[in-house]
């Protein structure tokens, strides 16, 4: 999983979590370690909150919600590592304190011989103009397409020599889908705000995500199809699967937003 985006699905269930519910949103990827610091910063800037405290300050201001932004790029697959081109364009928080992105600048910084990233996200207040398109879709209607593109993908995968991905990626997420087999172990576990069915379809999409570097469906396999003479199909069913995972990832977390 794309660590930039990884991290904003943690933001948005875990804080929905806990200004529905009161549920406990800690976390350590989201609190300061010896390789990551994460810091929210209000519009005009003057300070900086931690995750706990940045809560804190939603509630205080009157916020219910929080909503994963964005869509994704045709071509992001291709050059999706652990950070940078991530589709979503930040976190909105939603409720009486008015609308606001958040959006995430990540950035290396060399603490002596560690290195430690620093990622602080960034108020921008939102006026109605500003809102743009929103898509909130019925959940069975996101896992029946995700199948849809797995399965497709993973007949290109048979064909092309590549059936490692089919039998343990692709395969295996269809398996969760349709409650074939028991659920992968995400690294993080989703609010019990969030209905069963978001929480199978957000499994999947973990399971499901084979884009990267090294040893990556970005690595070998485009080669694959190339000497089979299916580099176009390949690269247009693997656009396919970026954006619908990213699409069923952002729609599982944003399940709660009209509730």
């Amino acid at each position: 999983m794309n660590g930039e985006l990884h991290q904003l699905l943690l933001i948005t269930a875990l804080g929905n979590g806990n200004l529905i519910s009161g549920a406990d949103a800690s976390n350590s990827e989201l609190e300061r370690t010896g390789f990551l610091d994460v810091c929210f910063i209000p519009e005009g800037g003057g300070q900086s909150w931690n995750w706990a405290e940045w809560l804190a300050e939603l509630k205080t201001n009157g916020c219910q919600r929080l909503m994963l932004n964005g869509t994704a790029s045709a071509a992001a697959w291709e050059s999706s590592g652990f950070s940078g081109n991530v589709a979503p364009g930040g976190v909105t928080s939603l409720g009486a304190c008015g609308e606001s992105l958040w959006k995430a600048e990540w950035r290396v910084d060399q603490y002596r011989s560690r290195t430690k990233w620093k990622v602080t996200y960034t108020e921008q207040k939102i006026i109605g103009g500003q809102k743009g398109s929103r898509e909130f879709l019925p959940l069975a209607d996101l896992s029946a397409h995700l199948e849809e593109v797995l399965r497709a993908i993973g007949d290109l995968a048979d064909g092309i020599g590549e059936s490692f991905w089919t039998n343990n990626f692709f395969k295996p997420a269809r398996d969760i889908l349709n409650e074939q087999a028991p659920a992968a172990q995400m690294p993080f576990h989703l609010p019990a705000v969030y209905k069963d069915q978001a929480r199978t379809l957000l499994n999947a999409v973990y399971k499901a995500w084979v884009f990267g570097g090294m040893g990556s469906w970005n690595d070998s396999p485009p080669y694959s199809a190339y000497v089979h003479g299916r580099e176009q199909e390949f690269n247009i069913l693997s656009a396919r699967l970026y954006e619908t995972l990213v699409q069923c990832a952002r729609g599982s977390v944003n399940s709660v937003v009209l509730l």
